[in-house]
């Protein structure tokens, strides 16, 4: 089994509660070990901040057009309902018309901002609570600004949710085309099953939201998630068994334990972990997949 950098490993990392050993502790006496050329260094304390490595997807947004469209419809009438309950009302004063007329249009009225209220809770749950909480005209500019490409939404997803409490802005890398600034709106209203992340939902600008096709992806940078304080599992250290990341720690002269490694966030040297691991641990950064084929192949005196 080889080792993969830690670049490789986003689709394989998956999210857990808690650390747990892996299987029983591997034996391995000196000479074998200087056989297979294992080399251990002490785990350090690691702290990261700035940019966090994501995924970006640009959202179709016709369904957010098609429950605007009929915001604005239930919106027009229960003005207009509205208009009239208050109308008849005036009139039942001096019994123009019946007071059985004056409460069905107050029924009406009631009815219509049922239908409102209904609407905007939808607009909240299935979109986020920034769309909910924007009045009527902005919702009617985003519509347009949304058709006519001047504006693009975009959900940028990470690995377990690493990096996305507290974000505010996100860059997309498009390539050839150059960078795009993105900004957080919210929590994403539903969640990826694979990678396990609630997501964030961002919004693009401007004439490069014209190049953000539906359904796109495409890498991205999220910045100010803030400061993550842990311990650094170098590259070096890392392997993937059936799914899982693991390294493997040296706790005696001839004794290994093999451990799973649960992400907190992705750097260039490694990954940084929360627990499950010391600082000071020897984890062994040259030889583990070495270990891993003498702990599931061959017993540990051969």
């Amino acid at each position: 089994m080889k080792l993969i950098p830690a670049a490789a490993l986003i689709l394989a990392l998956t999210a857990g509660s808690a650390y747990a050993q892996a299987d029983k502790p591997l034996q391995l006496d000196a000479k074998t070990q200087t056989r297979l050329q294992i080399r251990v260094a002490p785990i350090r304390a690691a702290q990261s901040s700035g940019s966090v490595n994501a995924f970006a997807t640009v959202v179709d947004a016709t369904p957010l057009l098609t429950l605007l469209s009929d915001l604005a419809t239930a919106q027009s009438a229960y003005n207009a309902s509205q208009a009239e309950a208050a109308r008849t009302q005036d009139l039942a004063k001096d019994d123009t018309v019946s007071q059985k007329a004056a409460e069905a249009a107050l029924a009406q009225a009631r009815g219509d901002q049922a239908k409102v209220t209904l609407l905007k809770q939808r607009l909240g749950l299935e979109w986020g609570a920034w769309f909910s909480n924007q009045s009527d005209v902005a919702l009617r500019q985003l519509g347009s600004d949304l058709a006519n490409g001047k504006t693009a939404l975009v959900r940028v997803d990470t690995p377990s949710g690493q990096g996305l409490k507290g974000a505010q802005t996100a860059t997309l890398d498009l390539g050839a085309i150059g960078s795009v600034d993105a900004r957080v709106l919210g929590i994403a209203r539903t969640a990826d099953a694979r990678l396990q992340s609630p997501g964030l939902m961002t919004m693009v600008t401007g004439p490069n939201a014209a190049y953000l096709g539906n359904g796109l992806t495409m890498k991205a940078s999220l910045y100010g998630g803030g400061t993550t304080n842990g311990l650094l599992i170098p590259n070096a250290a890392l392997l993937r068994q059936g799914g899982r990341v693991y390294a493997y720690v040296r706790t005696g002269p001839q004794t290994f334990d093999r451990r799973a490694v649960v992400l907190v966030r992705v750097v260039p040297d490694g990954l940084i972990v929360s627990d499950g691991f010391a600082a000071g641990e020897q984890v062994v950064v040259q030889g583990a997949s070495a270990l891993l084929t003498a702990a599931t192949s061959t017993p540990a005196g051969e």
